[in-house]
């Protein structure tokens, strides 16, 4: 079940970085609940999500998928997000720009059914990884 369900990330990562938000909406279950790394905090559903996902694409984020891992129900994934900049003290409109890396990230998605019913954030590789009960070393 885990090959099944690390591919269905795949495709939804490879779908969201060719703009097919229509392709993301169906792989989410309509009942899906995202967490940040604050668990305190209420969950963002799934309108929250597409709307989500639809900004950091019209902002031109680049997100590079470093690792996907499955056991059972759940896919670690572990990516890196950048963003471009430009120089606000130049005003040509064909400015150079540059891109510079927003951060790293890590979740664990729960897909259930063929689709993705939950994502938890995690602060760190290590955590996530302990979260779902892998070793570093077999990762």
């Amino acid at each position: 079940m885990s090959r099944e369900n690390v591919e269905l990330v795949i495709r939804g990562y490879r779908a969201f970085i060719a703009g097919d938000l229509i392709t993301v909406s169906e792989i989410l279950s309509p009942e899906i609940e995202w967490r940040g790394v604050d668990t305190a905090s209420s969950p963002a559903d799934r309108e929250d999500v597409l709307e989500i996902l639809a900004d950091r694409f019209d902002d031109g984020y680049r997100i590079e998928l470093e690792r996907c891992i499955g056991k059972g129900d759940e896919v670690l994934v572990s990516f890196r997000a950048a963003g471009v900049e430009k120089d606000p003290l130049d005003d040509r409109l064909l400015q150079t720009r540059r891109y510079f890396t927003i951060g790293r990230y890590w979740a664990i998605v729960t897909v259930r059914d063929g689709r993705v019913v939950s994502v938890q954030d995690y602060p760190s590789l290590e955590e996530a990884l302990e979260a779902l009960g892998v070793e570093e070393e077999s990762a």
